[in-house]
């Protein structure tokens, strides 16, 4: 008997004599590097899986929004991801997003979001993914990328002393205007911008696992003088480096 190949019409068949709920909570359970999370449409949290309660909150935080678990400000930039999705109907794919972590440094996700329907067609909540980015899972992208996986590991090798948009061109042997497409197209960001993103990543870590003075986090990402580095902070994170830290070792 040869192979049975489904049909779209086989396939929606199949689907709807299926168990609701199966699919995708078990598979995400088995991502460690992914988080999976499904919101309501006021923005509360119905289910995560276990990499985003382990990495961003200990407790379960069913029926919690984000500004029950993450800052003001970074919670207010989820919430109004949610409110475009559900107001559009559309998704959007691979947007970059600064994530807190529980252990109180911050990284760089690429985050994913649909909206969902109710059996009625009405918008009723989002569903959304995010994965790391950087170096600490190896490759930023699939590896087809690879020259952005050198790229964003030329970063992070020169945090101290700092790395030029030139130079990074070069360590991908791209031009500058093939690298600034690579991360438009890819990473949704600039290079000048996502080593920014690197540097307060690196900074906001610091400021929480280290004994480090604000002054040495600063040196120790590149800026010489300190006021420099805590205006730079303050835009990006929306409040100053002794506050973060403050917020942080409270929680």
């Amino acid at each position: 008997m040869g192979m049975h190949v489904l049909t779209e019409f086989d396939l929606e068949g199949f689907s709807a004599r299926l168990m609701p709920g199966q699919i995708a909570p078990a598979l995400f359970q088995a991502l460690p590097d992914v988080f999976f999370w499904i919101k309501d449409e006021a923005g509360r949290f119905v289910y995560t899986n276990k990499a985003f309660c382990h990495e961003v909150a200990e407790d379960d935080v069913s029926g919690m929004r984000d500004e029950d678990i993450f800052p003001p400000e970074l919670a207010q930039n989820y919430q109004q991801g949610d409110e475009e999705v559900l107001a559009t109907g559309e998704a959007f794919w691979n947007k970059l997003e600064l994530i807190p972590t529980r252990a109180g440094g911050v990284e760089w996700r690429s985050t994913s979001k649909i909206p969902l329907k109710d059996v009625d067609g009405s918008w009723v909540g989002t569903a959304g993914v995010s994965r790391r980015m950087g170096l600490v899972e190896g490759l930023p992208m699939p590896t087809r990328h690879h020259k952005l996986a050198v790229i964003v590991a030329a970063i992070y090798q020169h945090l101290e002393k700092g790395v030029s948009i030139a130079e990074l061109a070069q360590a991908a042997a791209v031009s500058m205007s093939t690298l600034e497409r690579l991360f438009k197209e890819h990473m949704n960001t600039t290079p000048r911008r996502f080593i920014i993103q690197v540097k307060m990543s690196a900074a906001c870590e610091r400021l929480i696992n280290t004994g480090m003075q604000v002054k040495e986090i600063a040196s120790s990402v590149g800026y010489d003088e300190h006021a420099n580095f805590t205006r730079a902070f303050t835009k990006e994170m929306g409040m100053s480096p002794r506050s973060y830290q403050k917020f942080y070792k409270k929680g």
